[in-house]
């Protein structure tokens, strides 16, 4: 298999992992058997796209962290719903945060 399908299955893997999740727990919560979890998670299928969209939601997934596993930067931070306040202060600690990642570097 590719490596998206070997790294599709590795963020999925690690996902539970961070949740606290056992291959059983998960596969009970998602109506599947812990051997087609553990083919997904090694590569050796790949999830249908219903499947798929149950784990993003159990697991706490965005598409861009299935797709881009190892990308680091760019997070989304939702704005909707902020005050002009609220969304000015957001602003603020966002440029205090990456500034300080830019002097760590």
């Amino acid at each position: 298999m590719g490596a998206e399908i070997r790294e599709l299955g590795e963020a999925i893997r690690a996902a539970r992992m961070r949740k606290g999740l056992t291959q059983e727990t998960l596969s009970e919560l998602l109506d599947i058997t812990p051997i087609h979890l553990k083919n997904i998670e090694s590569s050796r299928r790949k999830p249908s796209v219903p499947l798929l969209f149950a784990l993003m939601e159990l697991l706490d997934l965005s598409v861009d962290a299935l797709v881009f596993p190892r990308r680091k930067e760019g997070g989304v931070i939702y704005t909707d719903g902020l005050t002009e306040e609220e969304l000015a202060a957001v602003e603020r600690l966002v440029d205090v945060m990456r500034r300080k990642n830019r002097d760590r570097g």
